[in-house]
């Protein structure tokens, strides 16, 4: 599941794609049944669907990536509310030992280690909010919009203001200021959204 995932969040298997259970086990080294098996815990997650003739990527327009990012915002401002007050040191340090793999991938300019070092620090702060049906949530929503968004990766212009974004959001988990931190996801998510926008626009560009 992880390096199908991974295939399809990267973008090497394109939205729309259709997924063969016998190709993909190929492809991934692997027998059919756990092909399978990826196959339906990525439906679970959202990154495939089913259709009548077989499973494929999903494809997302301008409205599913608003309504993803509409469920997200409550979903993570919830999520940083609670891991501002359930914080420990070995969060704070979860947290700065993230930041320093983000600013590693910038320095190197690795746009995947990017992406995934992005998605960690989400993923960091979903733990450490102490939900498991919060978690469950946010994990059955974000596998499509970080599909989407590290697969333009290109588009995203200046790494270092997203970074000094997830800087200000760490620090007041750090600091257990819940309000700080329910306000900085907030305009981290917004300025996702309206790059996803903006990458939407120039991937499909009205005729």
């Amino acid at each position: 599941t992880d390096l199908l995932r991974n295939q399809i969040i990267s973008g090497r298997i394109p939205q729309g794609t259709r997924l063969v259970e016998q190709e993909l086990a190929d492809l991934l080294g692997i027998s059919r049944m756990p092909a399978r098996d990826a196959l339906v815990n990525l439906e679970h997650e959202g990154l495939v669907v089913s259709k009548p003739n077989g499973r494929y990527v999903i494809q997302l327009d301008q409205t599913d990536i608003q309504h993803l990012f509409q469920v997200r915002l409550v979903l993570e401002q919830l999520a940083v509310s609670q891991a501002a007050q359930h914080r420990s040191p070995a969060d704070d340090a979860a947290l700065q030992a993230n930041l320093q793999r983000m600013r590693d991938a910038i320095a190197q300019n690795d746009q995947n280690a990017y992406a995934q070092s992005d998605l960690e620090a989400h993923q960091i702060i979903w733990q450490q909010a102490r939900n498991p049906y919060l978690l469950k949530m946010l994990n059955s929503i974000i596998g499509p919009i970080f599909m989407f968004i590290a697969s333009h990766t290109e588009f995203q212009m200046n790494w270092h203001e997203t970074l000094q974004m997830h800087e200000e959001l760490a620090n007041a988990l750090i600091a257990g200021a819940s309000e700080r931190a329910m306000q900085s996801i907030e305009g981290q998510l917004q300025q996702s959204l309206q790059l996803s926008l903006r990458v939407f626009e120039k991937v499909h560009p009205h005729p």
